[in-house]
Formats: structure tokens, C-alpha cells, sequence
């Protein structure tokens, strides 16, 4: 597929990282009169443009591949119905591909950028507690799906299961200052999202050159941080609970309160939460240890709370 840039291309980015926060900084726009974000919450296009937003291999999550994007008509017509507003695209995939800063700086080279980062170790396990909730992670330990993550990779996963591959931000950032001019782009810590929202909500009005509005909603949105427990049967939950021919099979052939019903039956007791063990989190930790003294210059970040450190805790 040849890349065609899009007829119109929306006015401010937020790029990433995954699993850093883009889902609530997605909602502290949408309450601002002033914004436009499509209901498409993450359009994709400036990533899948030229290649398609399916896997060739492994699980992913269906509902995310059908809102992709992939052509610039059905792009630019996300945002026909924006007015005066100032328009934005929150997709995390384009901090991770090596082509969409250069896309996005074609198409609009005086976009405002936000890129949100979070200490590698606990986005990388956050990243893989959303998808053993979701029931398309089949390894049952963190451990293990780190052990197999650069063979997945090779053979065509999706790019969410690079769950410490992801995590070198170095080169994704410059990448960016590459083609922006640095006073383009913000950068955020996840940790200052949840400490200091309210802070961080005004540095992102000022960037976008926004009105200040009260902060309306600052729930946490997809946290994994309160599950008691995951499923015993990744493979026949996600089946279940995913579009595809199981699912309208029984969705077919039972009523939805029968359905609720079985559902605990079929998919099995749950199993305990995974942890993240102290080892692993410093052993993960090492790989990004020497990047950062470099990624706090280009961010102007402190990210001395990101060093290895005792302790099995992790906010996901």
C-alpha cells in the first residue's frame, strides 16, 4: 500500500505512550467547549495507512482493530462536523511506529504534540494486565510473557504485546524532535497525571493555547489496579466475550440472563492476579537504566522515581 496523506489532518496530537494516561487526557479534552476529538478514540491513521491494523498472528482486541482508520477521506470526514473547535488525535500507537512523525509533520507541521510517558517497568505490566483481563494474553505469568515476547514480535503479534520493547523511549522521542521543533511538543508524566491532574490539565490548556476550564472528569479510566482476579481460560474468555463465531453461536442459541448465568461455569474459577516480583521489576528496570539521563534532557523530566527500587507494588 502506498501512503496518500490525508485531505485534512486535525490540529493537535496526543501520541503515546500506551497505557500512560491518553485514555483520560482523551476525556479531559472531550469536556473542553473549545475541542473537537472524534468519537473514533484512537483514529490510528498516521500508523496503519499503509498496512493493516489486524495482526498477522496472536490474539488482539477486535473492537481496537475496527476502529482503525486506514484511509485519508475517512480520516478527514472524522472531523467534518468540528466547526471553529480546535481538533485533536489521541492515538498511542504513533509514539511507537517510526513513521507517523514524519506523516503527521507533513500533513500538519505546525501540530501541537503531547506525549505522555510512565515509568517502562509498570506501563510494560499495566500493558499486560489489560490483556490478561481481557483474555488475549495465553501466558499466565509476566515472567513468561517477557520470555516470549521478542518471538512473538518477530512473528507478526500486535504491537501491544512488546511489553518491555516498548518501553526504550529514547529513539521513539527523537524521532518527534526530529521533525517538531522542541517548544511543539509537551511532555507528561504519567506520575504527575495522577499526583497533580489539575497541574498538569493547565499545562496542557496553555500548550494547546486553550481557555482554562475546571477539570470535569478525572476518573481513572481502564485500570487494572483493582482486579481480584483474572480468568483461569484466556483462550475460550476471549472468544466468549470477543466478536466471532463463538460468541454468535451463543449468542444464538441462549438468552442473555442464561448466558450470564453459565458464563462462570464455562470460563472456569478465576485464577489470582499476577504480581510483579521485586526481581523482575529491577532486572526490567536495568534495561532502561542507562537511556535515562538522556530521555530527562530531551523531556525535561525528573524520572528519578523510575530507578530500580525494592518493593512488589505497581500501579496499573
Amino acid at each position: 500500500m502506498t501512503y496518500t496523506p490525508p485531505p485534512y489532518a486535525s490540529d493537535f496530537f496526543v501520541v503515546g505512550a500506551a497505557k500512560a494516561g491518553a485514555t483520560a487526557v482523551y476525556h479531559w479534552l472531550s469536556d473542553h467547549p473549545d475541542v473537537f476529538l472524534p468519537s473514533v478514540k484512537e483514529p490510528g491513521f498516521f500508523a496503519f495507512a499503509t498496512r493493516p491494523p489486524a495482526p498477522a498472528k496472536g490474539p488482539c482486541d477486535p473492537a481496537y482493530v475496527d476502529q482503525v482508520v486506514t484511509d485519508g477521506p475517512s480520516y478527514a470526514a472524522l472531523y467534518e462536523s468540528s466547526g471553529p473547535r480546535r481538533t485533536g488525535d489521541v492515538s498511542p500507537i504513533y509514539l511507537l511506529d517510526e513513521a507517523a512523525p514524519v506523516r503527521i509533520a507533513d500533513a500538519r507541521p505546525d501540530a501541537r504534540i503531547i506525549i505522555l510517558l510512565r515509568d517502562p517497568v509498570e506501563r510494560a505490566f499495566s500493558q499486560f494486565m489489560h490483556h490478561t483481563r481481557d483474555g488475549i494474553e495465553p501466558c499466565k505469568s509476566f515472567d513468561a510473557a517477557l520470555v516470549a515476547e521478542e518471538e512473538r514480535l518477530r512473528d507478526g503479534w500486535s504491537w501491544g504485546h512488546g511489553y518491555a520493547t516498548h518501553g526504550h523511549y529514547t529513539e521513539q522521542v527523537e524521532r518527534y524532535l526530529a521533525v517538531f521543533a522542541r517548544e511543539q511538543i509537551l511532555f507528561l508524566d504519567y506520575q504527575d497525571l495522577q499526583d497533580a491532574p489539575e497541574a498538569c490539565w493547565e499545562r496542557i490548556c496553555d500548550h494547546l493555547m486553550l481557555g482554562h476550564r475546571p477539570l470535569i472528569r478525572n476518573e481513572r479510566v481502564n485500570a487494572t489496579a483493582d482486579l481480584l482476579q483474572v480468568s483461569s481460560r484466556p483462550g475460550l474468555t476471549r472468544r466468549l466475550r470477543h466478536p466471532g463465531k463463538l460468541q454468535t453461536l451463543v449468542k444464538l442459541a441462549l438468552p442473555t440472563r442464561l448466558r450470564a448465568r453459565i458464563r462462570p461455569y464455562i470460563e472456569g474459577r478465576g485464577r489470582p492476579v499476577p504480581k510483579l516480583s521485586p526481581g523482575t521489576r529491577k532486572a526490567l528496570a536495568m534495561q532502561y537504566a542507562d537511556a535515562w539521563p538522556r530521555l530527562e534532557a530531551m523531556s525535561g523530566l525528573l524520572l528519578s522515581h523510575w530507578l530500580p527500587h525494592d518493593g512488589s507494588n505497581s500501579r496499573s
